[in-house]
């Protein structure tokens, strides 16, 4: 009985409940309507486009008039931004003041009830000074002055956001500077009208297509060197005149030199195109030019000036074996060996002259090496092996010609200046016409005497410089060009010294060819 009313009890409470409304649980939700929703933004419509320190996301003309603004959120929704949108109309927002980044921005559209329609989420990067930084100029592959016009050539461009660079130069009579702009697709341009010595260039860049803000590589400069054709130097007051270029961002010339004395780095500028360098006491200054570029100090690649005043001995009179005896005492022509009839040595020769001579100036003489001539040489025969070491123990090679030998004896010739003389360098002149090297001496020494009696006494002789290698020695010396390094040793310094006679000995030598052969010998002194 019990539990029959029970089961009663039961019934009723389930009956009550199931006839409550179903909707009972959530209807305080939803009493002022159900939630309304406008039109979704399309994402791949919503564009989000980098600027210089900002973002502009632009909003496509909707199809939901009822949309009245935009909410932006970014930076993990700590950054909220709420713009008014017209719905007809395509809307840009600027997002400004941002650092560089990749941003990840929400945006959900809202009416003026403020329903809002589901948020999507776009992404844009906002550049500045780092990204700037690294944009580098464009490469140009040559520069070349073609009148009062600059052509400059480039490669084919393969970045997109290159548009193209700028140029700017300023010249006498133009008050501000003229400018040139070469785009990005040309491999040639121009610079028209272009008289300066300098100009400054930056590439421009767009870091995507619809950015509204360019950016820049930093300025790079050209700079024309001095010219040290143009450059008069006055050795008397270690002064120097420049030409004034024709160009309003040069400013004047810095010399720098190293003292030969102490090794310091001296320098010394001038706003002009003349200077007198003060307490100078060097052996040669670079010269650069020096420009101003809005405040930032540029300068041209330096050009080397020697200021050494290489002053060589008047060889007029010179003697060098002056007793050497030839047939009939005259000089000989080069067309016959049988016409040195008496090898009777010369004490300023370490033994008989050998013809050495090519054309119709060729003549044996024993001043051959000093007459202005380089179609004359003065011919050695050589000893033996390839050393005067070899020669004095008669060991190696045997070399000999037309009855000449060096009989095992040193190879040198005396010259005497007539009366003291200072030097302190020398320069050979090679027999012309050689294919190789063999007719050249390879090494030399140097020695010194004031005494008459040195010509035949060895021991009166002071030692200058020994074993010193001559350049250009292994070269051929059948170059038409005069200035060809196997032509001549150029001027080679030795110690300075103060003597009447000199002897040059020959060291070493090959052991191909018979003889060794000089057209010109010359002293001097620099300083």
């Amino acid at each position: 009985m019990k539990n029959r009313i029970l089961y009663y009890i039961l019934s009723v409470i389930f009956i009550l409940y199931g006839c409550s409304p179903m909707d009972y649980k959530y209807s305080d939700f939803i009493k002022d309507g159900p939630i309304t929703y406008l039109t979704r933004l399309d994402e791949s419509e919503v564009k989000g486009i980098g600027g210089r320190n900002r973002v502009r996301i632009v909003i496509p003309e909707l199809d939901d008039p009822r949309a009245s603004k935009v909410e932006i959120y970014w930076f993990n929704k700590r950054e909220h931004l709420v713009e008014p949108i017209d719905p007809s109309k395509e809307t840009n927002i600027y997002i400004n003041d941002l650092v560089e980044a990749t941003y990840i921005f929400e945006l959900s559209i809202t009416d003026a009830k403020g329903n809002s329609s589901i948020p999507v989420a776009i992404t844009a990067t906002s550049y500045g000074e780092i990204w700037e930084s690294l944009l580098q100029n464009r490469l140009a592959s040559s520069r070349e002055r073609d009148g009062e016009k600059m052509i400059i050539t480039y490669g084919v461009n393969v970045d997109q956001r290159l548009l193209g660079t700028e140029f700017e130069w300023k010249q006498d009579g133009v008050e501000t500077a003229l400018t040139a702009f070469i785009d990005s697709a040309e491999t040639t341009g121009y610079l028209e009208n272009f008289k300066a010595s300098s100009f400054r260039y930056r590439s421009v860049y767009l870091p995507e297509p619809d950015s509204e803000d360019l950016f820049h590589s930093s300025w790079e400069y050209y700079l024309e060197v001095p010219d040290a054709s143009e450059i008069e130097f006055d050795k008397a007051t270690v002064t120097f005149t420049l030409p004034r270029p024709n160009d309003g961002f040069w400013s004047g010339y810095v010399f720098s030199w190293t003292d030969k004395v102490t090794g310091e780095t001296k320098s010394q500028a001038t706003d002009t195109n003349s200077i007198t360098l003060n307490d100078y006491n060097g052996l040669a200054v670079t010269c650069r030019g020096v420009y101003e570029f809005d405040g930032v100090t540029v300068f041209s690649d330096g050009v080397e000036l020697s200021t050494v005043r290489y002053v060589d001995l008047d060889r007029s009179n010179w003697y060098a074996a002056p007793e050497t005896r030839i047939s009939d005492s005259s000089p000989l022509n080069n067309n016959s060996e049988a016409q040195v009839v008496e090898k009777n040595k010369s004490p300023h020769l370490s033994h008989p002259l050998f013809y050495a001579a090519s054309g119709t100036d060729a003549k044996i003489t024993p001043w051959a090496h000093f007459d202005g001539n380089e179609n004359t040489y003065l011919s050695i025969v050589k000893g033996f092996g390839k050393t005067y070491l070899d020669n004095r123990a008669r060991t190696g090679v045997s070399h000999s010609y037309g009855g000449v030998s060096s009989d095992g004896n040193d190879l040198y010739f005396i010259i005497d200046f007539g009366e003291e003389e200072s030097f302190n360098y020398f320069r050979l002149v090679y027999r012309s016409g050689q294919s190789n090297g063999n007719l050249k001496p390879r090494q030399v020494s140097f020695f010194g005497s004031n005494d008459p009696d040195c010509i035949t006494d060895m021991d009166k002789w002071s030692v200058i410089e020994e074993n010193l290698y001559l350049p250009g020695s292994e070269l051929p010396s059948n170059s038409s060009d005069p200035n060809h390094p196997g032509r001549s040793t150029g001027n080679v310094t030795i110690p300075e010294s103060s003597y009447r006679f000199l002897m040059l000995r020959y060291d070493e030598w090959t052991e191909a060819s018979n003889s060794v052969a000089i057209a010109e010998f010359y002293l001097g002194l620099y300083y």
